[in-house]
């Protein structure tokens, strides 16, 4: 791409694969010469500060006695059109519809004929929760409509997209990626922090949403464990006092381990076996592709953009959602046989390395920049 960019990057700072993708893209087009200012009300779960070209500038919401709860997306909108008149701003990347985009068209509204183009990127529950509800689908249609380009992660997410809204301009699909980080602690250090010696171990890492179900991997598991030897990983960006109940519930504490708050993921997964999942809906998951790119099979639900990310009895294992029984069954499988793991594992690296890679994904997005602002 030609002269270094002024990117307003937008995103939830809670851990999620919206936040990781959008903090990790700020990264790599920080590496290539773009300055990027990135606009959330806390620095982003795994967010590098120490970035000459990364710039954290935080939007702080409102407590007024009149508001029952703070006001995020008003001050947001403010302090994004105050980053573009300071720092000569040339789009807004806004992950998630509501409140970013919202926030930015607000913003663009106050700056008038000098404001940059938008592009939102869509990531799953902007659309399929917020755009199922009477209160916010007519404000979806008009920010999704203004924005100057719409991604999504997935063909699904476009598909439901495109149900829900009648946007005059095709939706372009630009999916997830993730770029391993160097391993820092050693499988066997992992596990022996985990105590679970050199048993088969399984890994879940989500912010523990209802939408994860975890309730179903937790049967799932319970089953599971009546037929193999396994143990399970939850990495959890969440607070985990809802779940250890459910865990308690089913006498499966000595099988399962939990690690709060967890920056280097990678340890993680390079001491695991196969990943695990149970969502609801995914508009693409994350987790599946970062336990890819360490080589791990998954077991999954088939749902949402997940087929599109996994190779069913190639890459790992997809079953109909809710079917507990096959799930467990699929677990015992992948435990008792580790050829096939391995098999799997390698199937679903080369997978990842070839069609998810930041070199791939990120040129696409720079592509999307190139024709928001006429380069192209």
């Amino acid at each position: 791409m030609g002269k270094p960019l002024n990117i307003a990057l937008l995103c939830h700072p809670t851990v999620g694969g919206s936040g990781i993708l959008a903090t990790e893209l700020g990264h790599r087009l920080a590496d290539l010469g773009h300055e990027i200012y990135l606009i959330s009300e806390r620095p982003p779960f795994r967010l590098r500060n120490d970035h000459p070209r990364i710039h954290f500038c935080e939007s702080t919401p409102v407590e007024f006695p009149l508001f029952k709860s703070p006001d995020h997306t008003l001050p947001l909108a403010t302090r994004i059109a105050e980053v573009c008149a300071n720092h000569h701003i040339d789009l807004i990347h806004a992950h998630y519809a509501i409140p970013h985009t919202a926030a930015a068209w607000i913003a663009k509204e106050l700056i008038g004929k000098a404001a940059p183009p938008i592009i939102t990127t869509l990531h799953g529950t902007d659309i399929i929760y917020l755009g199922a509800m009477e209160e916010y689908r007519p404000l979806l249609q008009h920010v999704l409509q203004a924005s100057d380009l719409v991604t999504c992660v997935s063909r699904n997410l476009k598909e439901r997209t495109e149900q829900l809204f009648q946007l005059d301009a095709e939706i372009e699909v630009i999916p997830n990626f993730f770029e391993p980080k160097p391993i820092t602690r050693s499988r066997e250090d992992i596990r022996a922090s985990l105590d679970v010696g050199d048993g088969v171990l399984a890994i879940h890492a989500s912010n523990l949403r209802s939408i994860k179900r975890i309730d179903l991997m937790l049967d799932a598991f319970k089953i599971a464990i009546s037929r193999c030897d396994v143990k399970l990983l939850i990495l959890a960006g969440a607070d985990t006092d809802r779940i250890r109940p459910e865990i308690e519930k089913r006498d499966i504490e000595s099988h399962v381990r939990i690690v709060d708050d967890v920056y280097e993921v990678d340890n993680y997964y390079a001491a695991s076996d196969f990943t695990l999942y149970t969502s609801e809906y995914e508009s693409f998951c994350l987790g599946i592709l970062e336990g890819m790119r360490h080589g791990l099979p998954s077991v999954s639900f088939a749902v949402g953009g997940i087929p599109e990310v996994v190779v069913h009895d190639k890459t790992g294992i997809l079953v109909p959602f809710g079917d507990v029984d096959l799930l467990s069954e699929s677990i015992a499988q992948l435990t008792e046989n580790r050829d096939r793991r391995k098999e799997m594992g390698a199937l679903a690296k080369a997978r990842a390395e070839k069609e998810f890679s930041a070199e791939t994904i990120v040129d696409s997005y720079l592509g999307a920049y190139q024709k928001v602002l006429g380069l192209s």
